[in-house]
Parts: structure tokens; C-alpha cells; sequence
């Protein structure tokens, strides 16, 4: 509302003067003048309380005009110097206002605490990196050893006489499952037989009381057994690759535990012949000597064994690992004798009773796989084996009907599958499935699968269903492997390869 005391005086002078003096224009004009002054600079009552409110309000703040750096140091803040002008009546005033340093909970400046931190990180970061390196250098060394000890499966470590017999040594071997930790004892499965006619071996009780032990040999054979493992490699087999006479040569292989290397030659060992003071093998003089007797007790006998004579061969292994060869086998090819293709597996034979065909018992050690036809030696030594052998799911049948009859490379001497149901790749090996490519913790994982083979020579078998006797063979059974190999470093592509 308009404050009217004004007005109201104005008016109340004009009726007065109304009544003392005649009313002129003059004097009517002067007061509409008045009145009209009067109301140009009239405000209502709230009006000015607003306005007053505004005024108070505004007098408690400032408006900011200059933001500049302090200059003051500080090893944890930050501080800003404002300068600010009053709202209210335009005083001026500066403040100093800090921003903390920042946390792991929340922003803020960067201290000097921070930059030290990142300046001690920089001059460690080519020593990280080095050390970065070398870390995965030997992650991927120790890697590489402790898969090729676990695809051993497990280690031999120690190999004594076993239980006493009259007619061969038995031995005692101890294996460590690198899988599992178990000890395992293997106690008379492993043995040397007696002497023959034929061939070389144990003296037995019968043929001689005073030589009923080999304990000489086999603490030698422990000793060197010791001096291997000593070098830092452990035995993972043996093979006979010398017959004379008067001795049998064994040719020890095992893993280098240091580089990881597999089937290197670690030491020759050979067992000499029986005398009176040591036992040993029964040489040709002595089976010789003991047939002499029984002539002189018995008399002469049409039956009376005959020395079969024994050949020996070699096997090469040419660079890129994709072909075997075979050395020295001239002689006993032009004499008729053929190879034979054996496995280190376990086997079991279908045999045979009473007219009904059965499952026999189950044999481990050296298996013929296939006949006398099944490998063909090529006219530059090369071992070929007939693609009719083994099963090789991944070439089509119009593909395998354009290859040659029998092959070189390694895959033919495979049966390399897939396992659709698991996504695995696998091999059969004998009664074994040995997986290549396996799921482990949700991961395909490639193994390095080594598979022992073997090649020796005998008379053709013409009845391809009687099982081969391993008596008949005319050499050694010299032993080979076929194994996986990563054909690049980051992946699970692989070939397979012949090694030793």
C-alpha cells in the first residue's frame, strides 16, 4: 500500500487555501504537479522490505574476481589465493584456500610424495623389466623340464636283485611316479633268463652251484646306475646292442634332469662271462663245454643244439627327424630273413580252447604289430610301413587308395584320432589310449608323447595267425621312438618324428 500522509497534507493545504482565496489554474496545477512528483517516488511498504532483505542478504557475500597460486610451499597441499569484493557494501578481502593431496579414496592434487614415488618408479623400471624377462626365461626352461619328467611318467631309482631263483635272476625295480609321488615296487617282473644253446644269459643253479648269483654284476650295474644319476640324469630304459660270445653289451638311456633333453645314450654296460671266482652271462664256450658233457653222459643225439648264429644292425635318424633308416641289414636281407615291427605295449591275444576263440592274458613288453609284411626295408635303407596297418581317420578313402602301398613318414606308424565327444586328440597303443591333446583346467594342452618301437629280423612267418616267437628272431630287437613335435612354440599344432 501507497503511504498517503504526503498526500493527504498536500490536500488538506489546498482546502485551506480554498477557503481563504479564490481557486486559479495556477494554484490547481501546482498541486496535481506536487501530487504527481509525489507519487513518481512512492514504493509500497513490502516493496522496500524486499528490498532491505536483498541488501541484508547480499551484504553476506562476496563475488570472486582473481584466483592465482599462493607461492607457498607445501609437501601435501596445494593452496589458491582468492581475491573476492563484498556484495553488500564493495569491501575487498584475499584468502589463502588449500586442496588436499589425492588418496586412494578420493581426487586431489598431486603432492610431492607422488612425484618422488613415480620419480623412483621410473629409474626401477628397466631393472622390473629385466627381471620380468628373466623370470619368464626360466618359468619356460623349468616348464619344459618338468613336462618332459612327467611325460615320462616316472623315473627308475633303483634296480637290485629280487627274490632268488634256479633258474634266472630276478630283479627288484623301484619307480617314483612323478604324477602321484607313489613309490612303486616292481618285484620279479623284470628278469634275466638262463643261458641257452641259443643264446646268452644267466648261469643257472643247476648249470653251475658255485655261479648261482650275479651279485657282482648288479652291484656294478648299481654303481653306474648312481654315477648317471650323480651327472644329473635319470634311467628311463635299456637295450641290448652287443651279443659276442663271451659277452652281452647293455646300452643304458634316460632324460638330462638340466636341459630336459630325452633318450640320450647315458652309458654301455656290458656283462662278461661266468668264471669261477663272479657270476655272469653263459658264453658260447661254456654252453658249448656243458653240451660236450651231456654228450659224454647221454650220448650223441640227433636232437643236440645247434648255435643259431645272431646279426646285428643299426638305425639312423636323418636331419627333419621324418624318416628311419637302416644300417647293416643287406646281408640278412639277401638270406630271406624279413623285419619285424614290435610295440613296448601291453597286449592280449585272442588264443583258442576247446574250439572257442577267447581273450588270452595280458602281456607286457615287446608286441609284433602286424607280420612279415607289414614293414619293407627300401633300397636306401629306409623303414616303410604298409598304409593297410594302422587306421588313419583324418585321409579319406579316395585320398588313401592314390598313395603308394607302403609309406615312410612317422604318422603311418600312428593311429592318430579325434575324440569328437571330448574335443581331444588321441593315439591307441596297444591296449592303451595315450591322449595328445588333453582339456586340463579348461585349457587344451599338447603332451609330449614319446612312443618305444622296435625293429628285428626273423625267418617269414608263412601262418600269418600263429603269433610270432620271439626265440626265432635272428638279432636284437632294436629299439626307436615316435614322438610329438610342436610345430610352433604358441600353439598345440604338431607332427610326429622319429628320435632314439
Amino acid at each position: 500500500m501507497i503511504d498517503t500522509n504526503q498526500l493527504s497534507a498536500l490536500i488538506s493545504a489546498f482546502r485551506v487555501e480554498t477557503e481563504k482565496e479564490s481557486i486559479s489554474p495556477e494554484t490547481v496545477g501546482k498541486l496535481l504537479q506536487d501530487i504527481t512528483d509525489l507519487l513518481e517516488n512512492a514504493s509500497t511498504d513490502a516493496e522496500r522490505q524486499i528490498l532491505d532483505d536483498w541488501k541484508n542478504l547480499l551484504s553476506q557475500y562476496y563475488f570472486i574476481y582473481d584466483v592465482a597460486d599462493a607461492n607457498m610451499p607445501d609437501q601435501q597441499n596445494i593452496f589458491l589465493r582468492l581475491r573476492a569484493r563484498s556484495l553488500g557494501d564493495g569491501t575487498s578481502l584475499s584468502s589463502s584456500v588449500p586442496i588436499a593431496g589425492a588418496t586412494d579414496m578420493k581426487a586431489g592434487a598431486m603432492t610431492a610424495t607422488h612425484v618422488r614415488a613415480i620419480t623412483t618408479l621410473q629409474s626401477l623400471v628397466s631393472q622390473l623389466q629385466t627381471a620380468v624377462a628373466a623370470l619368464q626365461t626360466s618359468a619356460t626352461q623349468h616348464g619344459e623340464q618338468l613336462f618332459s619328467i612327467q611325460t615320462a611318467g616316472y623315473v627308475v631309482t633303483s634296480i637290485v636283485q629280487g627274490d632268488p631263483h634256479s633258474s634266472r635272476v630276478n630283479l627288484r625295480v623301484i619307480k617314483h611316479d612323478v604324477r602321484t609321488g607313489e613309490q612303486l615296487v616292481y618285484d620279479g617282473t623284470s628278469n634275466i633268463s638262463a643261458a641257452t644253446a641259443e643264446k646268452a644269459g644267466v648261469m643257472t643253479a643247476q648249470q653251475c652251484n658255485s655261479l648261482n648269483v650275479a651279485k657282482t654284476d648288479i652291484t656294478a650295474l648299481q654303481a653306474a646306475l648312481r654315477k648317471v644319476q650323480g651327472a644329473g640324469a635319470v634311467v628311463d630304459g635299456a637295450s641290448v646292442f652287443h651279443i659276442a660270445s663271451d659277452r652281452v653289451g647293455i646300452r643304458l638311456f634316460g632324460y638330462n634332469l638340466a636341459t630336459g633333453e630325452g633318450q640320450i645314450e647315458l652309458q654301455d654296460i656290458y656283462l662278461a662271462g661266468a668264471t669261477q671266482n663272479g657270476a655272469g652271462v653263459m658264453t658260447t664256450q661254456q654252453v658249448k663245454q656243458l653240451d660236450a658233457l651231456r654228450q659224454a653222459v647221454f650220448g650223441t643225439s640227433t636232437s643236440s643244439s645247434k648255435i643259431k648264429p645272431f646279426h646285428h644292425f643299426g638305425i639312423e635318424i636323418k636331419k627333419g627327424k621324418d624318416a628311419l633308416f637302416l644300417r647293416g641289414v643287406s646281408e640278412l636281407l639277401a638270406s630271406g630273413y624279413v623285419p619285424y615291427l614290435f610295440r613296448y605295449s601291453s597286449k592280449r591275444n585272442r588264443i583258442i580252447i576247446s574250439g572257442i576263440k577267447e581273450h588270452g592274458p595280458i602281456k607286457k613288453g615287446w608286441n609284433v604289430l602286424g607280420n612279415g609284411d607289414t614293414i619293407q626295408i627300401r633300397g636306401d635303407g629306409a623303414v616303410c610301413i604298409s598304409k593297410k596297418v594302422l587306421k588313419h581317420p583324418e585321409i579319406d578313402t579316395e585320398e588313401m587308395e592314390e598313395l603308394a602301398d607302403y609309406q615312410c613318414l612317422p604318422q603311418f606308424f600312428i593311429s592318430d584320432r579325434y575324440d569328437q565327444a571330448k574335443d581331444e586328440r588321441f593315439v591307441t597303443y596297444g591296449k592303451a589310449r595315450v591322449d595328445v591333446i588333453r582339456t586340463v583346467d579348461g585349457v587344451k594342452t599338447l603332451r609330449k608323447v614319446r612312443l618305444l618301437y622296435g625293429i628285428a629280423f626273423a625267418t617269414y612267418k608263412v601262418d600269418k595267425r600263429q603269433l610270432l616267437d620271439k626265440s626265432k628272431l635272428v638279432t636284437p630287437i632294436v629299439p626307436f621312438h615316435i614322438a610329438t613335435d610342436r610345430i610352433d612354440r604358441n600353439s598345440n599344432d604338431y607332427r610326429w618324428i622319429f628320435e632314439r
